[in-house]
């Protein structure tokens, strides 16, 4: 079996979800060889794909990287243009594939929509995140590198054209994946269907059983220096804290999302907060088991596999909800109440041994049956054998 993978700037390069996702698609599906087909910008066209953060799988034939579309002008006519100049790298990679597969429904939904059509081959959506939602709500740039223009004119023209986008990559799909159940009512209304959720994951070497405790809660923050993540709200929670008879053990741990004037802007209000322990670019798998709470802040979110994560090591996630974060998962509040609520009710469920450790153990049940990488990607194996038969 031979899948072609269009994906956009995350893997090999940075830590974050979707690098997540694939790495441990690659990895769990030896047998299948893949073509990567990369929409990088200029940063990530000179690097080696041997020097990334996340290893090579063996079953990678060829990566190959493109330009992302320069998408100032009319939606038709600059992605007319951009396959155009790009065809005869398409033609090198298309004949030997069974499938096209797509983690978006952006530029690359586009581009496996198009050459799925003109090479009459199956297409499978995995959709990670809704973008033109995401543009909506004030993203500064997308996965590939491309930066959203802010003037508000300019928003709504990126966005009309992500869900023009997304209508063809649904209607060209044989079968969409969403791996968030709160993104599929977005889905449908722009004439989605046959959506099957398959969930994101986790290694099952996470599963963390029991665990050893301190006298105060070490609460943390996991996630990319981008806007969409929030990363500012957790100092707010810090400062809320400051009217609670409880000293945390605060712990944030960042990795770079090229939102230079953002981490800047992180980097000074952390010194306002010394009491805040900032990680950069380090693997969170190493502090995690440390955490007893994750605060989840994002503006927009599908399934933050920070999330899952967290839950396997047994820290409860915290937030306003959003996305997939609800209250099977974590303890959620309503955004109209404000941190300091929040850091009340983490003091009082902290204070409450038996219900802290019974609302973790309820979500650590749920993550064990649902969420580990094996029963997840076996699921995806089914799916391409299904739609290339």
């Amino acid at each position: 079996m031979r899948v072609l993978l269009i994906i956009e700037g995350t893997y090999p390069w940075y830590r974050g979800g979707v690098s997540e996702w694939v790495y441990q698609y690659l990895a769990h599906l030896p047998d299948v060889k893949f073509t990567i087909l990369q929409l990088a910008t200029d940063e990530f066209q000179h690097l080696d794909p041997e020097d990334a953060l996340y290893p090579i799988t063996r079953n990678i034939d060829t990566f190959r990287r493109i330009f992302p579309p320069d998408a100032n002008s009319q939606l038709d006519q600059y992605l007319e243009r951009w396959y155009q100049q790009n065809k005869y790298q398409f033609k090198s990679l298309i004949p030997a594939q069974d499938v096209v597969h797509v983690t978006n429904t952006g530029f690359a939904g586009w581009l496996g929509s198009r050459l799925a059509e003109n090479y009459k081959l199956p297409l499978l959506l995995t959709e990670h995140a809704i973008y033109w939602k995401e543009v909506e709500l004030g993203a500064v740039a997308l996965e590939c590198g491309y930066e959203i223009p802010q003037t508000e004119e300019a928003k709504m023209r990126i966005s009309r054209s992500f869900k023009k986008m997304a209508e063809y990559t649904y209607q060209s799909a044989d079968q969409i994946i969403s791996v968030s159940q709160s993104n599929i009512p977005y889905q449908k209304g722009l004439g989605a269907d046959n959506i099957q959720y398959i969930p994101n994951g986790i290694p099952e070497d996470w599963l963390m059983h029991s665990k050893n405790r301190g006298e105060q809660p070490v609460i943390g923050w996991v996630g990319r220096c981008a806007e969409m993540k929030n990363p500012l709200a957790f100092f707010e929670l810090v400062e809320a804290f400051k009217k609670q008879n409880c000293t945390p053990v605060f712990r944030m741990l960042l990795s770079d999302a090229n939102e230079k004037e953002l981490e800047e802007e992180v980097r000074q209000k952390a010194q306002e907060f010394p009491e805040v322990d900032m990680v950069w670019n380090q693997p969170a798998k190493d502090y995690f088991k440390d955490f007893d709470f994750l605060v989840i802040s994002s503006h927009n979110e599908s399934q933050p596999l920070v999330m899952l994560e967290a839950i396997a090591h047994r820290a409860l996630p915290v937030g306003f909800q959003v996305g997939d974060l609800n209250s099977e998962y974590g303890m959620i509040l309503d955004s109209k109440v404000g941190f300091g609520p929040m850091a009340e009710q983490i003091v009082q469920l902290w204070n409450d041994e038996k219900k802290f450790e019974d609302t973790v153990a309820q979500s650590f049940k749920k993550i064990r049956e649902e969420h580990t990488w094996p029963q997840i990607f076996e699921s995806y194996k089914s799916v391409i054998q299904q739609i290339i038969a």
